[in-house]
């Protein structure tokens, strides 16, 4: 039995009064439609027209809604029980782009359905694998998510969108003030008022945005002139294709998803759960499970790709409210917007020292998480270089990716990502040190 932490003020089980949920529900959906630019960027990379835009963003919108409702149901082996909300996946966004340019959204939607079932099939031999997966490698999952966010909000925060851009200075003063008030607020405040930290945070940095010029006329004016009401196309189910040559490329994407969501599920056991010790790996799997309906959903809908948001369950930990009703409320709302376009365009609409400011208050939140878990059970020889070995290889390509272009196409994938190198590279050296230890003992 779980033992909710004293920081808590609304643990996993209990439910807080309606307009409360309201709040804190609409604080998850804010975050949620931080990576919607991305459907937006890749139908206009494609020639795509307005409407094509407008249908796969609301797509998106409602099967990331469903996805966060299933992961916090708990239905026979379907959904963890937690606030771990969907949202438009960045992880895919690469591979999602290649199949619409090789063959238009039919088979972006047919290869997200492949990723889903890939996704499927792996959650269920996850259980499996716990002994891969002591203290220190779940702690050191849970930390290069949150290392992966770094680049992102950092870039934000200082209003940078390419390498050798200047700081732009608006955002930067915009970012610190947005970040001060949610820490402020955290830090300081008493009683509830923690509860919404972040929805203060945004409402600040919202008008200090259009005080600074960084909400311009021109994105008004598409908001005034975006329909009220709209009903998305719902044929997409019918208009699928796939190709053989893409497959590895998504069997690798939706794997790298999945273990991103094993941290964000680890992350979330802990934050429930005052006397964690280890994943809880059956919980675990039912979580990718719902993982993977969301994908399929997303495909089948006609829209992107999802993945569990790490933001949004460090949110519930900075904000002190992690009742799984939150999720109902929040995947409501944002399946209900997906229907009303106008009021989409306010969440898309975030600046981007807003977007910044938040993606570093939360995940200042997963990095002490991270560092907390792998310390949970002590420290020897063998956990230093597991981590440290695993932490300098995942820096070094994230640092210097050119040290690896000459790595052989077959082991590609695994220098795609910091999170599956420094993974991969933890879990093999772990068995292999077990080994010898296990050889040791049996030889004394």
């Amino acid at each position: 039995m779980a033992k909710k932490p004293a920081n808590l003020i609304y643990g996993l089980e209990d439910r807080p009064p309606l307009l409360t949920l309201f709040f804190l529900g609409l604080q998850h959906i804010f975050l949620m439609s931080s990576t919607l630019i991305l459907p937006v960027v890749l139908i206009s990379e494609i020639g795509g027209s307005f409407e094509q835009v407008c249908s796969v963003v609301a797509m998106t919108m409602i099967a990331c809604g469903i996805g966060t409702i299933v992961q916090a149901m708990r239905w026979g082996g379907i959904g963890s029980g937690y606030v771990c909300p969907n949202l438009c996946g960045p992880n895919f966004f690469i591979a999602s782009m290649d199949a619409a340019w090789l063959g238009g959204l039919p088979l972006m939607r047919g290869m997200t359905i492949a990723a889903g079932l890939v996704e499927a099939v792996f959650s269920r031999f996850v259980g499996k694998l716990k002994f891969l997966f002591p203290p220190e490698i779940t702690g050191l999952v849970v930390l290069m998510v949150a290392f992966s966010l770094i680049p992102l909000g950092a870039s934000k925060f200082l209003g940078i969108n390419y390498q050798g851009e200047p700081i732009q200075i608006n955002c930067l003063w915009v970012a610190s003030a947005t970040l001060l008030i949610m820490v402020g607020i955290n830090v300081w405040s008493k009683g509830k008022l923690r509860l919404y930290s972040v929805l203060a945070g945004m409402f600040c940095g919202y008008l200090l945005s259009y005080a600074a010029g960084l909400i311009t006329s021109t994105q008004l004016n598409h908001l005034m002139n975006a329909p009220l009401v709209a009903s998305p196309f719902f044929g997409s189910i019918l208009n699928v294709t796939f190709q053989w040559t893409l497959l590895p490329t998504f069997i690798i994407v939706s794997i790298t998803g999945a273990l991103k969501s094993f941290g964000n599920l680890i992350m979330c056991e802990k934050v429930n759960d005052e006397e964690w010790k280890e994943p809880d790996m059956q919980r675990i799997s039912n979580g990718l499970t719902a993982d993977a309906i969301c994908v399929t959903a997303s495909g089948l809908l006609g829209g992107m790709a999802s993945d569990t948001s790490a933001s949004n369950v460090a949110l519930s930990s900075a904000s002190g409210a992690t009742s799984r009703t939150i999720a109902f409320m929040a995947g409501g709302l944002f399946i209900f917007l997906g229907f009303f376009p106008k009021i989409t365009g306010i969440l898309t609409l975030m600046p981007m020292p807003v977007m910044g400011a938040i993606l570093i208050f939360v995940t200042c939140f997963m990095i002490m998480s991270g560092f907390q878990i792998i310390l949970s059970s002590g420290v020897n020889i063998k956990k230093t270089f597991v981590v440290g070995v695993a932490i300098i290889f995942a820096f070094s390509l994230d640092l210097l990716p050119s040290l690896y272009d000459g790595v052989p196409y077959l082991l590609r994938p695994l220098f795609d990502s910091s999170l599956t190198l420094s993974t991969v590279l933890a879990i093999t050296l772990n068995q292999i040190l077990s080994l010898h230890e296990e050889q040791t003992k049996n030889k004394n």
